[in-house]
């Protein structure tokens, strides 16, 4: 894993600036703390920092190629590198290393673009071509590894993280409004729009090239759907063999490998199946709660799996001070989010470094197996469509009137059964909206000052996502849309940053393109069968896990932000929220942030995210736009 830089400048007559590539490469040294380096020859800079998972002693970076015309700076892992390398070997590459990055170096060389077809991993690469003085950059399928590209007349500069641009000077640092309306309404900003307006996100399964006269960005991979003829039986069966394969390739490397655990069925699925294609003891890592915030501890579950796999088990408790520990991984996101998840990622990645260097994660598995409670919106609306109008209008009272927060099971079901009687009369797409809006149309339009608050491409290209999938099933409709926004630049950017400032290389099995492929080929009554959400993914595991792994209430991997802002966190957010740090920004009305943060305090509503999303975005401009 590492982190690459670079810059292609169209129009340079001489070498370019050694000190700005470094001033950027090394605002990456936490993504690789092994080694550094550089490639500077006329119109390109590239740069690397490594943190050496393959190939340790011979994996130095840039590579390039004997004859000199093509050199590569990548960050990721190329799971499938040995069978290319064979493939490669016998067409009459030579190799001189035995790095995954060196084999999708000569594949390139090979086959270009189109070799993207052939490679299973996670990447953010950069190729030059010296000879046709063409710059190649690619994401992985799914967005598991981030690029940043700022690109006008005369030049495109690149980076893993949107700082390394930053250290730039030359990259401009103006707000996207639209992007900060779609931000504010979602918590998040999907690709390629960027918080600021002049740089942009590679998108997921998409690469560039770039020359002296100009750019284009093509897609290489799309999600197929159609449902295939399986029997429930043949579609168990074959989504457990294609897990297996995905971890067992997922563990090949030169150090020591771990998992996160949190004892439900995501990670107990990994964890069982690394006990049962390796004869070494596997590493676990759980995080959990004590004292008040016990309703999020999920640490027996992970210590009973644990103790069934024979796992060696560390467990985190979180006591740090969350109100210095918050601003400091703000300044590790490349932009803000409203998911509190990204605290308990670093915190543990950070105990899981101090004895593994990479580890396999749970992220992703709701998005393709259907494990969220909103994906049964649709189905819970056929039903209360019968129910009659005077008790949806006390239901719709009650609501109202209830409490709600995520520290008890009666408050938290308050919250659900809200969001529910809100949005389940509407259509599919703008009922699935609702349910992942972090606040209403009204209210943004109240909070947002200038620009942002209507309509945008942006939005529209959700609704064009969702409409994608030809299918009868309201459920493949959100589960694309998910794959392709909030999964990508909110869950697997929040798991990039925070596991890389921990310099800890995370891979996410679940993600494996060959399982999303054929999860997407299964027919949606597979995945959620009647009420029962993830029913062919416990199908797959249910003879392999114990009966308390299915039993486990859903809960997600996050902290307890709400209770924090009301206690622990409520001075930060309160200083960082003032009327007059808001009024200076001019972005957002004051008042209206005083409600929400006054409803949330109330219990009045539960406001943890669109709270969240504020604070990480207000601490993020007084960094990023000050």
């Amino acid at each position: 894993m590492c982190g690459i830089v670079g810059r292609f400048d169209r129009e340079a007559a001489s070498g370019l600036d050694a000190g700005l590539l470094r001033r950027m490469r090394e605002t990456l040294r936490h993504r690789g703390p092994d080694d550094s380096g550089e490639f500077i020859d006329g119109a390109i800079a590239l740069g690397v920092r490594r943190l050496s998972v393959i190939d340790v002693q011979n994996g130095h970076q840039p590579i390039t190629t004997d004859d000199g015309r093509f050199t590569i700076a990548f960050n990721g892992e190329i799971y499938n590198h040995r069978e290319l390398r064979r493939c490669l070997e016998t067409s009459g590459r030579r190799f001189r290393t035995n790095s995954d990055t060196e084999c999708l170096l000569h594949a390139f060389a090979v086959w270009g673009p189109e070799c993207l077809s052939r490679v299973n991993g996670m990447f953010g690469v950069a190729i030059w071509d010296g000879c046709a003085q063409q710059l190649f950059l690619a994401r992985d399928r799914l967005g598991i590894k981030p690029l940043y590209i700022y690109e006008n007349e005369g030049s495109i500069r690149f980076a893993s993280e949107l700082k390394a641009l930053l250290s730039d000077p030359s990259v401009p640092r103006d707000l996207d409004h639209e992007a900060f309306g779609y931000y504010l309404r979602y918590g998040y900003v999907a690709a390629p729009a960027t918080l600021l307006r002049h740089v942009r996100k590679l998108q997921p399964g998409h690469y560039m090239l770039a020359g002296r006269h100009g750019s284009v960005v093509r897609p290489y991979w799309t999600l197929s759907y159609g449902a295939e003829a399986l029997s429930e039986d043949d579609a168990a069966d074959a989504v457990y063999d294609a897990l297996r394969r995905s971890v067992e390739r997922q563990l090949v490397s030169d150090v020591p490998v771990g998992a996160f655990l949190s004892g439900g069925l995501d990670s107990s699925s990994i964890v069982q199946l690394m006990s049962e294609v390796t004869d070494r003891q596997v590493s676990t890592y759980s995080i959990g709660f004590n004292g008040p915030d016990d309703f999020y501890n999920e640490l027996p579950d992970a210590a009973r799996m644990a103790r069934r796999c024979g796992t060696r088990h560390h467990e985190i408790v979180v006591n740090a001070d969350v109100a210095d520990l918050i601003p400091r991984l703000v300044s590790h996101l490349d932009q803000p989010l409203a998911d509190s998840s990204f605290l308990v990622t670093y915190l543990l990645s950070r105990a899981a470094r101090e004895s593994v260097t990479v580890t396999l994660s749970g992220v992703g598995g709701d998005e393709i197996f259907g494990g969220y409670r909103r994906y049964l919106g649709t189905r819970l609306s056929q039903y209360y469509s019968h129910v009659p109008a005077p008790a949806q209008r006390a239901a719709s009272w009650a609501a109202d009137h209830m409490k709600v927060n995520r520290e008890s099971r009666v408050g938290n079901c308050a919250r659900l059964a809200r969001a529910f009687v809100v949005a389940g009369g509407l259509p599919p797409f703008e009922q699935y909206d609702g349910f992942v809006r972090l606040t209403s149309e009204s209210r943004l339009s109240a909070l947002m000052r200038g620009p942002g608050s209507g309509d945008s491409d942006l939005l529209e290209e959700r609704r064009r996502l969702f409409a994608v999938p030809h299918d009868a099933d309201p459920l493949t409709s959100m589960l694309h849309l998910d794959l392709k926004t909030s999964l990508p630049e909110s869950l697997l950017m929040l798991t990039d940053s925070m596991t890389m400032a921990a310099s800890l290389e995370t891979r996410v099995p679940l993600l494996d393109h060959e399982l999303v492929e054929l999860m997407a080929r299964v027919p949606a009554s597979f995945k959620i069968k009647g009420l029962r959400l993830r029913y062919l993914q416990k199908r797959s595991m249910r003879r392999r896990l114990p009966r308390s792994v299915f039993a486990k209430r859903k809960w997600g991997f996050g902290a307890p932000m709400g209770r924090w802002f009301r206690r622990e966190l409520r001075e930060l957010l309160r200083d960082t929220l003032s009327t007059t740090r808001l009024q200076q920004a001019g972005l957002m009305d004051p008042a209206v942030v005083e409600d929400i943060i006054h409803a949330h305090e109330t219990s009045r509503e539960d406001n943890s995210d669109v709270l969240l999303g504020l604070l990480t975005f207000e601490l993020w401009r007084q960094n990023v736009l000050a």
